[in-house]
């Protein structure tokens, strides 16, 4: 296998490590449909075969993909030779930046993660410091440890990012502005980066390696509540800076004050310090233990828990009525505080969330807990990195209807 070091792309990196035009769109079928053979990759591309065999056999000299014996497909005469994606034949470290806190992993060609750190630090620290610590970190204990190559890093920045996905512009709750997140990365780890909105790059992981849907809201409850949004396959990304802000919808006129500067914001009521403060105004304050779980049970004695409980239910289910009603996905996937929830929790939440639908959508949808639990963020930062430098595909606009094709599982 060829051995894919950092010379491989000029920093900045923009540029994909596979080689040739069609070399992410091959790898990008095979990962959905393991064992199709070159005749079927020509088929359903509308590529010449001589075209499919010279996309496909860099893929295999540099090891990303093999040769499996015959395909999956059905054909009268001579099998035909089927082809695999090899997932360990890359690594991408994803980076999650939270307030506060960091997780970092390395995350193979399909999204399953082989080691993962994770650090805090100081809230109050300068921006750019906190970048180069984790850059440092980064590089240390998973780069340079690293069984296979890593090819490229993935940032979950905490809030909107340039239109070139290198700038972290507004992470609220930190109070930062315009952090050059992929150039501190780059400058310190020697291999090309890429930044994306933390919960939209969760959304793009559970298309990508999760769940089955081809339309699905992500929404991520933890220190404030964030939207992601895969629509067709493709990653939702309108207006000038690509983000939908379901924290920042109104949810309460004269309600309390938001760190956006509004007032009565979804956060100030459906995020998890927001559950802590209702619980402890009702002497159910409980330091070191996650506020959910006090009120994430099947039946409740206590009045004032079940009244907690019934509130926080419905101001987190309009925020997803909301969405529903809005965008109308098939699949509203929870993480955050959200993805050790119950059954039950996430049963009546869904009921709670129909309850304010539009009638004719009500039974559009389903609610499920995130595929990756705790690591929703790392594989989310991952996703965004293989999605750029190792499953790019062409940009000519015949290939748009593949693109989300290929991009459901």
């Amino acid at each position: 296998m060829r051995s894919v070091t950092s010379s491989s792309n000029p920093l900045p990196g923009s540029a994909p490590v596979v080689e040739g035009k069609y070399g992410g769109l091959v790898l990008r079928l095979l990962r959905t449909q393991p064992g199709l053979s070159r005749s079927r990759l020509s088929e359903i591309t509308g590529l010449s075969p001589t075209t499919v065999t010279k996309a496909v056999t860099p893929l295999i000299a540099s090891g990303y993909v093999e040769e499996t014996g015959s395909g999956a497909e059905s054909r009268i005469g001579r099998p035909a030779i089927g082809l695999r994606l090899v997932p360990d034949a890359v690594a991408v470290c994803g980076v999650q930046i939270g307030v506060g806190t960091v997780q970092a992993a390395l995350v193979d060609a399909v999204g399953a993660t082989q080691r993962t750190i994770q650090f805090t630090f100081p809230e109050d620290r300068d921006a750019g410091q906190v970048m180069t610590d984790v850059a440092e970190r980064v590089r240390a204990e998973l780069l340079e440890t690293a069984a296979t190559e890593v090819i490229a890093l993935g940032v979950g920045a905490p809030g909107p990012v340039d239109a070139e996905r290198r700038v972290n512009l507004m992470a609220v709750n930190l109070g930062w502005r315009d952090v050059p997140m992929a150039r501190i990365l780059e400058r310190v780890c020697g291999r090309p980066a890429t930044v994306e909105h933390n919960v939209q790059s969760m959304a793009l992981a559970e298309n990508r390696f999760g769940q089955t849907g081809r339309d699905i809201a992500f929404v991520h409850a933890r220190t404030g509540v964030g939207l992601g949004l895969v629509l067709r396959g493709q990653l939702f990304a309108g207006g000038r800076h690509g983000v939908s802000e379901l924290g920042h919808l109104q949810l309460v006129g004269d309600g309390e004050l938001c760190a956006c500067g509004a007032h009565g914001c979804l956060e100030t009521v459906a995020s998890e310090p927001a559950l802590a403060r209702r619980l402890a105004a009702v002497g159910h304050e409980r330091p070191g233990h996650a506020p959910l779980s006090a009120i994430d049970r099947a039946a409740i004695a206590d009045p004032a828990l079940d009244g907690v409980r019934t509130q926080y239910l419905g101001d987190l289910a309009t925020g997803l009525a909301s969405v529903v009603n809005l965008f109308n996905p098939e699949l509203i996937v929870v993480g955050g505080m959200l993805a050790n929830a119950s059954d039950v929790f996430l049963g009546d939440l869904a009921t709670a969330t129909r309850e304010r639908v539009f009638p004719l959508l009500r039974e559009s949808f389903q609610v499920r807990r995130t595929s990756f639990g705790d690591n929703a963020g790392t594989v989310g930062a991952a996703a965004t990195a293989l999605e750029q430098f190792f499953y790019t595909a062409p940009a000519d606009r015949e290939f748009s209807p593949l693109d989300a094709l290929s991009g459901a599982r």
